[in-house]
């Protein structure tokens, strides 16, 4: 059985058209049919690079035949995301109008104002409209999924004293660092001159962190990661293994509140500070409660999100006009986020 890409996780990739390159000549082949409604190649291709992109941020390769075989998973996440709209959108969340227009609204900002936002979706063939459009469907599929879950899940206090009690040895908090940052921006492919103003920039930044400048005042002025900046750089509290390999070995092994050489990574200069770092070490009952809780509730929420999906196929007229691919040796590594918010 294939890899198990769920509908939800395809609904957090509402900015993928904004990460697709070049829409493929065969754009407008249909790869599925959903009732009456075709799947065409030019929307695998955007859902299949936002797959891609977040592999590739973890350094991941992908083989040709991993790649086949994940269009596939992907095309499959297709159909089911579609069915799932299908069967929800005679009645829509009450407050969807205000959730499209708060997503759009962090998507502008991601992309660095209307303007780089409008030119993105150019560059892919996207209009405004057909973006916000996706955005809509995005938003019934992820509240409709999670409405059927919430409604079957249901974790007793006993099931939650069971799991620790029989992993009680295994069940720690991970050594913790909380960190902030600066990042400038720069492509690595970007010329010498066009790399030295940005790292003219980071230095003047770091400079400012030296002579006594708060760190949080600077990355608001300065860092070019929009997602952070307002919050002073801030990126909560992170375990081993979630950053860029450059970034968690400064991050790791810097004493807490000081402030980091230029570090540099394939997003361009960043300067960092520990704000907090908490050693490994073992969970009390009270203390693991509400994150065990939160691992049932998952474990049974993607069981019933697989079931209703599965209903939904069983009555569902589904073409999959995919060639098929071929007999996969390895499975393709799980797409995984770079950089976790607290």
């Amino acid at each position: 059985m294939t890899t198990y890409i769920t509908v939800l996780m395809l609904a957090a990739l509402a900015a993928a058209p904004l990460r697709a390159q070049n829409a493929p000549a065969n754009a407008d082949m249909i790869v599925a049919r959903v009732g009456a409604t075709d799947i065409e190649r030019r929307e695998l291709e955007m859902a299949l690079a936002g797959v891609l992109a977040q592999i590739q941020q973890q350094g991941r390769p992908v083989t040709a035949s991993q790649r086949l075989q994940l269009e596939h998973d992907v095309l499959n996440s297709l159909v089911e995301r579609e069915l799932v709209l299908q069967s929800a959108k005679a009645s829509p969340p009450a407050d969807l109008d205000q959730k499209v227009k708060a997503q759009v609204a962090r998507a502008r900002a991601a992309a660095g104002g209307e303007d780089m936002l409008l030119k993105s979706l150019q560059d892919v063939g996207v209009s405004l409209a057909d973006f916000e459009r996706r955005m809509r469907d995005n938003i019934i599929v992820a509240e409709t999924l999670r409405q059927v879950a919430e409604a079957q899940t249901k974790i007793p206090s006993e099931d939650i004293k069971t799991f620790y009690d029989a992993n009680a040895a295994r069940i720690k908090q991970p050594e913790l660092v909380r960190a902030s940052h600066i990042l400038v921006r720069c492509d690595p492919k970007a010329n010498d001159e066009t790399k030295k103003i940005c790292r003219t920039k980071i230095d003047a930044a770091r400079s400012l962190l030296l002579g006594g400048e708060k760190f949080a005042d600077i990355a608001r002025k300065v860092s070019d990661d929009t997602q952070n900046a307002q919050s002073g750089g801030d990126l909560g509290y992170f375990p081993r293994d979630r950053m860029l390999p450059e970034f968690e070995k400064v991050a790791f092994s810097l004493p807490t509140n000081q402030v980091s050489e230029v570090v540099t990574t394939q997003f361009g200069y960043h300067v960092l500070m520990i704000t907090d770092h908490k050693p490994e070490k073992n969970l009390s009952f009270d203390e693991a409660k509400p994150d065990i809780e939160k691992l049932l509730r998952s474990r049974k929420s993607n069981e019933v999100v697989r079931q209703h999906v599965q209903g939904l196929r069983e009555k569902a007229k589904i073409q999959i006009l995919l060639p098929p691919p071929p007999p996969a040796t390895t499975n393709a590594p799980p797409p995984a986020a770079v950089v976790p918010k607290s």
